[in-house]
């Protein structure tokens, strides 16, 4: 009698969540509507490119001025409202694929001036643990290489941040990766 009870119990609980996720996911698990608060639509809003009249948010943070972008093979060149250089951003995909934290690749933004050094280095979304990255954050790593002419960065001796050796090795040879391909 207790089993058939307990399996009542579960179907009372389990018919209602399943008539909702039929309501909000339709027959073939298609969303039926348009909430953005739901976890698929919150994920589906993170991957869509963050740009900021039409140029990524990471170019503009880097480049406050820039009015207009130029993409090329190796590089984007960034423009001001007067079509001077202001320098170039380069993203460390495809160099770097394959180079993994913990949980996942540590892609960049590397940001140069127009005599090719160094501005700063921006890391991108990814998967790695927040508080390994906010340890790599804390630490400085990404300054690491400020100032330095890109190929000279390229093949700078970087220490791994302890606590954080998987995430803060990959964000080393990432950078490696893509300065060492211009």
């Amino acid at each position: 009698m207790k089993k058939i009870f307990l399996i009542a119990l579960l179907a009372m609980a389990l018919v209602p969540a399943m008539a909702q996720n039929q309501h909000h996911h339709g027959q073939h698990g298609q969303c039926n509507h348009s909430c953005g608060n739901c976890p698929h639509h919150q994920q589906a809003q993170q991957k869509q490119p963050k740009t900021i009249n039409g140029i990524a948010v990471e170019i503009v943070k880097a480049f406050p001025n820039v009015k207009s972008i130029k993409v090329e093979d190796k590089w984007t060149l960034v423009y001001d409202s007067k079509k001077s250089l202001l320098g170039y951003a380069v993203y460390s995909k495809p160099a770097s694929n394959g180079i993994k934290g913990y949980n996942g690749e540590t892609p960049l933004m590397i940001a140069l001036t127009p005599k090719k050094k160094v501005m700063t280095v921006i890391l991108l979304d990814n998967q790695e643990t927040p508080g390994f990255v906010k340890r790599v954050l804390d630490a400085g790593l990404l300054k690491s290489w400020d100032g330095m002419k890109a190929k000279k960065a390229a093949k700078k001796k970087v220490d791994c941040v302890s606590g954080a050796t998987y995430s803060s090795r990959s964000i080393i040879q990432t950078l490696q990766a893509a300065l060492g391909n211009l």
